[in-house]
């Protein structure tokens, strides 16, 4: 009687033990196919993100370093996947870690047309982050007046400030017809504009033509031809 009665507690302690294995392989491929949000690392050093992963059920894995110039030395400066990409659980996030800028000091790119600012800056991994161009009548178009971090300084976030060239002035041509010669000169010379009468000699008479037409657009040193009568 004795040995029925513990070889059914036998076999119920079994059948507890199947279930329960049972149970927690399915516990488990239930927690394997679960899915979490990446969060954002960069910026972060890697003992923080291996913290934050941990809690979500994730792993770090440093794939290597790379110059950065923002991202300070130390900190992630990529992740793969991004911030917000679904990973499953268990799974491994992908980070490479800053070396910080490839030069400590800031290199002078002033005079330079902003392409080859742009080269030089590569390569130190140093990256122009905002580029502002202004006008010149001094500095030739595209080149570089004004530089932050300015030479020699300690590397940073680059910005840049270039020459759009001398400020395009336009206005409308005068209506010259009926003007003396001498009004007409006295009002080009007002407006910047070089006055061609036709004919030879000290110019004389009214102007009864002229090009380009009244309303055109013209600029400073720009021709008007005049045909006095």
């Amino acid at each position: 009687m004795l040995k029925k009665i513990l070889r059914r507690f036998f076999y119920l302690f079994l059948l507890l033990l199947l279930g329960a294995g049972s149970g927690f392989l399915t516990y488990k491929l239930i927690l394997r196919n679960k899915t979490v949000s990446v969060p954002e690392l960069t910026g972060q050093p890697p003992e923080a993100a291996r913290g934050l992963l941990r809690d979500l059920g994730l792993r770090l894995r440093i794939a290597g370093r790379q110059f950065d110039p923002v991202v300070p030395p130390g900190d992630i400066d990529s992740q793969d996947p991004a911030e917000g990409q679904p990973i499953k659980i268990d799974s491994a996030v992908t980070v490479t870690i800053s070396e910080g800028p490839a030069t400590e000091r800031m290199p002078s790119v002033l005079g330079l047309q902003i392409g080859d600012a742009v080269a030089l800056l590569s390569k130190d991994s140093l990256v122009a982050s905002e580029t502002i161009r202004v006008h010149s009548d001094r500095v030739p178009a595209g080149a570089v007046i004004a530089q932050d971090p300015e030479p020699g300084e300690k590397t940073g976030p680059v910005h840049l400030i270039a020459s759009d060239g001398p400020l395009q002035v336009s206005y409308y041509c005068p209506d010259f017809k009926g003007m003396s010669a001498a009004q007409a000169q006295d009002l080009c010379q007002a407006l910047g504009i070089d006055p061609v009468f036709a004919g030879s000699g000290p110019p004389a008479g009214t102007v009864k033509a002229q090009s380009p037409a009244p309303g055109s657009r013209i600029g400073p040193g720009q021709k008007v031809f005049m045909e006095l009568q």
